[in-house]
């Protein structure tokens, strides 16, 4: 859980670093027009226009690949998927377009850009290791729930074997009942056919 708490804190500070060098990529009057606009749009009628602005860039990249235009689309397309007031945000397509958008970049790359490079790549490892977490704690749940059902069975069948052994100690008991009573009728038999023996010898003894 504390690992877990760590990463998540980790992947807030790389957003942040990632947003701040995405912000130097377009001018202070492109930022203000933007913000402002956002901000009279609802969250959902913005969300749908991101992905009504991605979908156009998608088509562009797409039909002119090679176009000198492409490069710029990439670097569009990662701000766009990674903009923090995009509900649909998607780290991993960010990336990828801003991989593409590097590899086509005949010139070098400033810092700013480098560093949300990284941001993007540790957002991504992250991701990758909670979402391991998550189908680690998926096993798990599912193992428990198998083990508490067993544990269910096994109750019910010990409840059953103990109803068992209850009866069957009853029976032993009335059983046991049962032969003490014959044993007692046996040895009074016996003493009853010894008292007939004494008196037919005493009979013939006097005849």
């Amino acid at each position: 859980m504390q690992r877990i708490k760590t990463q998540t804190v980790v992947t807030l500070l790389m957003v942040l670093v990632f947003y701040t060098g995405a912000c130097t990529h377009t001018t202070n009057s492109a930022t203000t027009a933007s913000t402002s606009a956002k901000s009279q749009v609802a969250p959902e009628a913005a969300n749908d226009k991101y992905s009504q602005e991605i979908a156009k860039l998608n088509q562009l990249v797409t039909k002119k690949p090679k176009s000198p235009a492409t490069k710029e689309t990439h670097l569009k397309l990662a701000r766009l998927y990674s903009d923090y007031q995009n509900n649909n945000r998607n780290y991993q397509k960010a990336l990828e377009h801003l991989q593409t958008y590097i590899r086509l970049d005949n010139g070098t790359i400033d810092g700013d850009t480098l560093n949300w490079l990284a941001s993007l790549e540790e957002i991504g490892r992250l991701l990758k290791e909670v979402d391991a977490q998550n189908r680690r704690i998926g096993q798990i749940k599912k193992k428990l729930e198998q083990s508490q059902k067993e544990t269910s069975a096994l109750t019910r069948t010990n409840r059953k074997l103990r109803r068992e052994e209850i009866s069957l100690r009853d029976k032993t008991r009335r059983l046991e009942e049962s032969n003490m009573k014959l044993q007692k009728t046996i040895e009074m038999l016996k003493e009853l056919d010894q008292r007939l023996e004494e008196k037919r010898r005493n009979f013939n003894s006097k005849r």
